[in-house]
């Protein structure tokens, strides 16, 4: 009898470790929406030379807001992010082939250089750049008046949604705008404080 207790006992061992694998495999494979990144779009795409001023905040903490100056300049987006006071936190330069970063230790790491390009240009890119660029990666855009949204494999990544101004037009995106992230439950708003183009 206790052999035959021994023989049933390696099968069900052999199924409990199996089902623990696959199970541990599952949570590996839950959507991470911050291990994912856009690809990043051609500079060059832009549709004019110009350069922005805009306040950066969390939505419900407008008073832990970055100042973000970011220029597009024959074909090479250039950003620079500032704290309040003035201080440099990220200097980013990208000409469509290299991502080039400097970064001040002040700057905490899940903030990535590569996805805050990523968050500018699926806001203000034209959106024939955005959906060639995406074409055949997983990465799909709804494009609606005043909204853009942003799935992976049909999952809701970003959500970017002008705040006052519900046209068609490009500049609709300068005026307040608010990008949600529904994973993190993060929601970024943007305030244009100068264009010059």
């Amino acid at each position: 009898m206790p052999n035959l207790m021994q023989r049933m006992l390696k099968p069900l061992a052999l199924l409990s470790l199996t089902c623990l694998v696959l199970l541990s495999g599952c949570s590996l494979l839950t959507f991470r929406p911050d291990r994912l990144q856009p690809p990043l779009l051609p500079p060059a795409d832009f549709p004019f030379n110009g350069q922005f001023t805009q306040v950066v905040s969390a939505d419900d903490e407008p008073a832990k807001a970055m100042l973000a100056s970011w220029s597009v300049q024959q074909g090479v987006l250039v950003l620079v992010a500032l704290t309040a006071t003035g201080q440099e936190l990220l200097r980013v330069r990208y000409d469509g082939q290299q991502l080039e970063e400097k970064r001040s230790p002040l700057l905490p790491q899940q903030l990535q250089a590569h996805t805050i390009l990523a968050q500018i240009q699926l806001a203000y890119w034209p959106l024939a750049s955005i959906r060639t660029t995406l074409a055949g990666t997983g990465w799909s855009l709804q494009a609606l008046p005043g909204v853009r949204r942003l799935y992976y494999d049909a999952h809701l990544v970003y959500e970017f949604k002008a705040v006052t101004a519900q046209s068609e037009a490009a500049d609709s995106f300068w005026t307040p705008l608010l990008i949600e992230i529904p994973d993190l439950q993060q929601r970024i708003r943007i305030d244009t404080l100068e264009m010059d183009k």
